[in-house]
């Protein structure tokens, strides 16, 4: 059943506006009141988006099995409107685990879960804060005590963590930078194919470097991973690696900015940890719940037609699910817009919930308590720059919530 869609008022909720994604909070706290299933026009794909920003339906529709991502499940008729089925570069980074349901999720998931285990990911913590340290001696070294807490410490610890575990030159590091940002915020269809386009060859001749000279890394495992006979083909092995070069890095490069600058603006809070460090497992928790990395789950398709707290969603809408929103909802968190870092339990959403789950979570908890408590010891008095909250320039994103830069003095 189709239902007929009601018509879409101009929204008194102007959610995708840049000024709503310099602080989305205000306007989030005033839909959890007045409208927390929101029905509303996207400004450029003319899409409706159905906006949730309360903590107990985010959850339900992040587990909700008509809730998907993979469009292809539609009908034609209303598959179309989301381009069909890519092509070319766009298939080779487009075919990874967030973009599919299962039960093509269910064989990816395991094939990656069988590669990206636990103990691979432990023998990355010495290295993370081997990685850490190097960057603040290169800090200090310069002799100028001003610097971008994002560009020379939050983005290239990440980056250098994630390609050392995938088996990538560090080296290529600024190549990934531009090829995902270009990829993930770019506007302009022919820079991003290009993006598309040099990503896939590198990562082609990489892997076939890997098949002649394997290596103990996660590219390496990622090719002999095996499943009840199954394995990942060359499209499906080129979209794994893109999500994780880009989930690896860009998500904790916004965990460590906004986990700071939380940090700065609450100096009784930042005072508690630097007196007590083993505190950083709680405050980098409340750090993902008040201030996480992603706004913004990437947006669920009704496969068919499905109900959430009591409002009907045709088949073929869209469905955005804030975690920011719900990480927010005074009726599951006390006191939500204060920031605790003894906050426990703390069962916030700044990593998903049901299948799509972070996978990397655990990489990303260790390298944002490591880098975090890792600055905070080595340049104690380390706080921002005379007046830059003021000169605060957040990412305009739905997806992905971060700083462009944090200027800061030690």
């Amino acid at each position: 059943m189709i239902l007929t869609r009601p018509t879409i008022p101009n929204s008194p909720y102007p959610v995708f506006t840049h000024e709503a994604r310099q602080n989305p909070h205000p306007l989030y706290k005033q839909m959890r009141r007045e409208m927390p299933v929101a029905p509303i026009l996207g400004p450029q794909s003319g899409f409706v988006f159905w906006v949730l920003t309360r903590y107990d339906d985010c959850t339900a529709a992040l587990k909700h099995p008509q809730l998907g991502r993979d469009h292809l499940r539609l009908p034609e008729d209303l598959a179309n409107k989301f381009g069909g089925k890519p092509t070319g570069v766009w298939a080779a980074i487009n075919r990874h685990m967030l973009n599919l349901d299962p039960p093509d999720h269910t064989r990816l998931r395991g094939l990656v879960h069988k590669a990206f285990t636990p103990a691979l990911i432990e023998t990355m913590r010495s290295r993370t804060q081997f990685v850490a340290d190097s960057l603040i001696a290169r800090i200090q070294a310069r002799g100028d005590q001003h610097f971008d807490l994002i560009d020379d410490y939050g983005f290239p610890l990440p980056i250098t963590v994630i390609a050392e575990l995938l088996g990538v030159p560090v080296s290529d590091q600024d190549d990934f930078r531009r090829w995902t940002k270009t990829l993930v915020f770019g506007t302009d269809e022919t820079e991003m194919a290009t993006a598309a386009f040099e990503f896939v060859m590198y990562i082609n001749n990489l892997i076939e470097e890997k098949l002649a000279r394997p290596q103990p890394d996660l590219l390496t495992n990622l090719l002999q991973a095996e499943e009840a006979g199954d394995k990942l083909d060359r499209e499906e092995l080129l979209s794994m690696i893109f999500l994780l070069l880009v989930a690896g890095h860009e998500t904790t490069v916004n965990l460590i900015g906004n986990g700071m600058l939380a940090l700065f603006n609450h100096p009784d809070q930042r005072a508690k940890l630097q007196a007590h460090p083993d505190l950083i497992r709680t405050a980098v928790e409340e750090m993902l719940r008040y201030e996480g990395p992603v706004d913004q789950a990437m947006w669920r398709i009704a496969m068919d037609s499905v109900s959430i707290a009591g409002v009907e969603i045709p088949q073929g809408d869209v469905v955005t699910i804030s975690l920011y929103a719900g990480n927010r909802d005074p009726e599951v968190f006390e006191n939500p817009d204060t920031f605790d870092i003894t906050r426990d339990p703390n069962k916030h959403l700044g990593f998903g919930s049901g299948i799509h789950y972070c996978l990397g979570s655990p990489l990303a908890r260790m390298e944002g308590a490591i880098a975090i408590n890792t600055l905070l010891a080595r340049l104690p008095q380390v706080q921002l720059v005379p007046g830059m909250n003021d000169r605060l320039e957040w990412s305009d994103s739905t997806l992905l919530r971060g700083l462009k830069s944090l200027e800061v003095m030690y």
